[in-house]
């Protein structure tokens, strides 16, 4: 399956691995999470329904990448994992309901 950056003609991005970095770039990841198609909602799968924007319909999702988006900007590392984390639960959950 695709992700819905990739979907939409925008490149993956590895947010474990620019998270991980010792010198993380903050604009960078500031300007790539602040959009639905390159956030970390935006590398879950396709299949997640989105309104017109990108955001996912899910509450509980859209709500955690509004999060992700603001751990981001505040530059908090930790919360911004934590957050990752979450999504990538959520996503799930939503992905299997989808398939069910």
């Amino acid at each position: 399956m695709k992700t819905y950056s990739e979907a939409n003609g925008k490149p993956n991005i590895n947010w474990f691995e620019e998270l991980n970095k010792e010198n993380i770039d903050w604009k960078n990841l500031e300007d790539l999470s602040c959009e639905w198609v390159t956030c970390a909602c935006g590398n879950q799968c396709s299949i997640i329904p989105r309104d017109f924007r990108g955001a996912p319909l899910d509450e509980e999702l859209s709500k955690l990448g509004f999060q992700f988006n603001e751990d981001i900007e505040a530059k908090h590392r930790e919360e911004a994992l934590e957050t990752l984390h979450a999504i990538e639960r959520r996503s799930a959950e939503v992905i299997k309901q989808i398939e069910a």
